[in-house]
């Protein structure tokens, strides 16, 4: 049984941080601040970077990263490059950036989803029901 414990104290832990983990890779307290207001504006594709790298077979994979330019409610000018969007606009192209008044400079193209809103607390507790399992399952054969 205190094994049963210990494992669940365990694995509760690495639940929670793989969880935090890929949250933060995932940019999801970024996303999350940007859509929290639900400040939007109409930003303007200013210049495209492309950034080639190798894929895991070995092959050039080609990213295009657009830099963007916006006016906030209140004037200020903001452009921002978007590196984790599958938006690829033209040059001049306009589309919708959410942003925080906080912190402009951190907007983002993507539209607020279930799954980046939510993504440490559903990683989490699918952790948490397969530590519970496995607990359960060590305590009844220990």
């Amino acid at each position: 049984m205190v094994v049963a414990a210990v494992y669940f104290v365990v694995a509760m832990g690495a639940a929670v941080m793989f969880g935090r983990n890929l949250d933060r890779q995932l940019q999801g307290p970024r996303l999350r601040a940007a859509w929290a207001e639900g400040l939007t504006a109409e930003a303007r594709c200013i210049s495209l970077r492309t950034e080639e790298v190798q894929s895991p077979e070995g092959g050039p994979v080609l990213y295009t990263h657009p830099t963007l330019e916006f006016r906030t409610g209140d004037g200020r000018a903001v452009s921002f490059e978007e590196r984790r969007s599958r938006l690829t606009p033209a040059k001049g192209d306009f589309v919708t950036v959410h942003y925080s008044a906080a912190n402009p400079e951190g907007a983002t193209t993507r539209a607020p989803s279930f799954g980046m809103r939510h993504a440490r607390t559903v990683i989490t507790g699918v952790g948490a029901v397969f530590a519970a399992i496995s607990a359960v399952v060590i305590a009844v054969v220990a």
